[in-house]
């Protein structure tokens, strides 16, 4: 028989046996915790398109507009989208660990049929069959009617409860001991300030005035609570007291009570039981933009990957066959749309997977509701990008390619395939996220000094040395690694011997030019706010200045900081050290555009000048800091080092 999950939840230790039943459905409307972890889980399953497709072998599927299956799941019913229609069916299963869709005959509709989700509270028990598959289920409505529905008309999805096959749990059942604390906690909170002055302070009076009787100490206290009191008319002014009488704090803290902390454990373990991280759903101090990526991947890898895959198997094996769908049609979540959001991901993961440019401008056009252009049909191949060589225009990190056959951009000639050696130049999203996330622990280190003097309006709330001593103790030997690293690959391609001793002087020096430079425009920044008088001041504090630093800004300086470094050394020190040990070859580089770039530098694409000139924009390489803000500022391109064979 299944009944509604109820948790029993004592509100007070102090009184054991007043217990009140709090059904998973009232816990999830009164616990906010639970309610974010659950609303987040069940939007981000219903944002996935179920799409239907049709196979025809093993490797060829196409896409089913017109069956039954594809109206019903586009059309649940009249009165919901299929966005709300999954949102439902998630949202029932985080909470009660169980669902029935009711499927029903409907003429009214493009497909023949409606489906409904009903409320599981409503089901009183099953009849018959086996406990994984009833003849039918009784549900009991608003009205009282009770309404037996049998098993060719409804789909179910439930949890697995051990020693009770057939049977499903709550998953909100393993959040009792959290959520009763919680609950007790919201409760004291409420009794604190609802009761001004039970709690918070006590009034003493002298042992050695007269005593007061029974009716005086009555009237004192009466008097007391009506006039200051919550709601008293003199409630938050300064009571007079006689006889010598005091009012001394006597209160709990939310810092001794560790209130923070229990809210901080709550909301982990409500993430814990649903397994998913908790900085998806709730701000955490040491997120940066690189971690949250890394999360949002695993979100729908291994938190919803198996609840994906439960609803469409269970439509798969229970619904089609219901609907009398061909055999060979199958329904799939389109895991595709959720990067949907990210153009420059989804691009990159298409460019690589095709090994180069995969639309035509036409349907790029066409993508943002463009009109097409003439020629605009042909796919477009860059210069630097052949069949059989390097895989894709988006590679960042340094690959040798040997023997490959190279397109100038000027002059435009081929090469034999023997002629040339190449290497890319560039820094990796690893790398850069690495110095992203030392500059975000700085910044951090930096407003936990700064805020507070800035608050107190300290005069000497800045030390400017002491910051740009500390930022290029931290940046330089990450600094100094990825230029050996990266100066190493391209002595090899040379055929040369790399010494990264040679270059910690200069690298010392870019550490702390950067640190001074980077310290100079925080200090810019907090200036700014703090003689800010306009509007939308909650965007111009210092805290928002830091909260900015730590995050979006440390993606941004960690990438400027790469490619400063492996440009140095890839592009000027290695080709300068093979000089000096007496190896003399011809050393080219050429400008490689990355995903989503600047007109200014797609132009650039497949340019190639001798190592030691800039590129047509001055540049030495891409990023390079002679460029402006508006050029260097968030570039990802690449440069790719040639090495001609004499």
């Amino acid at each position: 028989m299944a009944t509604p999950t109820v948790v029993q939840i004592s509100l007070s230790s102090d009184a054991p046996t007043q217990v009140i039943n709090y059904t998973a459905k009232k816990l999830y409307t009164s616990q906010d915790n639970l309610k974010a972890v659950v609303d987040f889980l069940s939007n981000s399953v219903a944002q996935l398109p179920l799409k239907v497709y049709k196979r025809d072998d093993e490797t060829t599927r196409k896409r089913d507009r017109d069956s039954t299956a594809a109206k019903l799941l586009y059309m649940p019913n009249s009165d919901q989208t299929a966005f709300e229609f999954i949102r439902g069916v998630a949202m029932e299963y985080f909470i009660f660990g169980c669902v029935y869709v009711w499927l029903m005959p409907d003429a009214n509709s493009d497909s023949g049929y409606q489906m409904r989700i009903i409320p599981s509270e409503w089901v009183t028990e099953t009849i018959g069959g086996t406990a994984y598959a009833p003849d039918a289920i009784r549900v009991q409505t608003k009205s009282g009617q009770f309404v037996d529905i049998p098993k060719e008309e409804f789909i179910q999805f439930k949890t697995y409860s051990p020693g009770n096959p057939g049977g499903y749990v709550a998953p909100i059942s393993g959040l009792r001991q959290t959520l009763q604390e919680q609950i007790e906690a919201g409760n004291f909170r409420k009794q604190l300030w609802h009761s001004s002055g039970r709690l918070n302070a006590q009034i003493v009076r002298p042992k050695d005035v007269q005593p007061w009787d029974d009716e005086a100490r009555r009237r004192f206290i009466t008097a007391f609570r009506e006039g200051w009191g919550a709601g008293g008319e003199k409630a938050g002014s300064i009571p007079l007291l006689e006889d010598g009488m005091e009012i001394k704090p006597f209160s709990t803290s939310f810092k001794e009570s560790q209130w923070a902390e229990s809210v901080k454990l709550s909301r982990e373990s409500v993430a814990a039981a649903y397994g998913v991280n908790p900085s998806l759903v709730w701000h955490s101090d040491t997120q940066t933009y690189a971690s949250s990526k890394d999360n949002a991947r695993a979100l729908y890898a291994e938190c919803l990957g198996p609840i994906l895959q439960m609803i469409q198997q269970r439509i798969n094996s229970f619904l089609l066959p219901k609907v009398k769908a061909d055999k060979s049609l199958y329904v799939e979540f389109d895991l595709t749309e959720k990067l949907k959001g990210s153009f420059e991901e989804r691009a990159s993961i298409l460019q690589s997977a095709v090994g180069g440019p995969w639309m035509t401008r036409n349907e790029a056009r066409a993508d943002n509701n463009l009109p097409p252009v003439e020629g605009g049909d042909e796919l477009i191949v860059p210069l630097n990008v052949v069949e059989g060589g390097q895989a894709s225009p988006q590679d960042t990190h340094m690959n040798e390619q040997q023997d490959m056959t190279t397109v100038d951009a000027e002059p435009a000639k081929m090469r034999s395939k023997a002629q040339s050696k190449r290497v890319r130049v560039g820094s990796s999203e690893e790398e850069d996220q690495k110095l992203a996330e030392v500059l975000s622990k700085f910044f951090k280190r930096q407003a936990d000094s700064v805020l507070p003097k800035i608050g107190a309006k300290a005069e000497n709330w800045w030390n400017q040395h002491r910051w740009d001593e500390e930022l290029a103790a931290d940046i330089e030997p990450l600094i100094n690694e990825l230029a050996d690293r990266h100066g190493a690959d391209v002595a090899k391609v040379i055929g040369s011997k790399y010494s990264g001793e040679q270059t910690r002087a200069y690298l010392k020096t870019l550490s702390e030019g950067r640190a001074a430079a980077i310290n100079e425009s925080t200090k810019r920044k907090l200036e700014e706010t703090m003689e800010y008088e306009g509007e939308d001041e909650e965007d111009h504090t210092p805290a928002h200045v830091m909260d900015v630093r730590s995050g979006e800004h440390a993606d941004l300086l960690g990438h400027a900081l790469a490619i400063a470094a492996i440009g140095w050394a890839g592009l000027h020190e290695a080709p300068q050290q093979a000089r000096q040990q007496g190896i003399r070859k011809t050393v080219k580089k050429v400008w490689v555009t990355g995903a989503n770039a600047r007109d200014t530098h797609a132009a650039l694409n497949g340019v190639e000048v001798d190592v030691d000139e800039p590129f047509p924009n001055g540049a030495l390489w891409p990023g390079d800091d002679d460029l402006s803000p508006d050029e260097s500022c968030g570039c990802n391109c690449a440069t790719e080092i040639v090495i001609l064979e004499d």
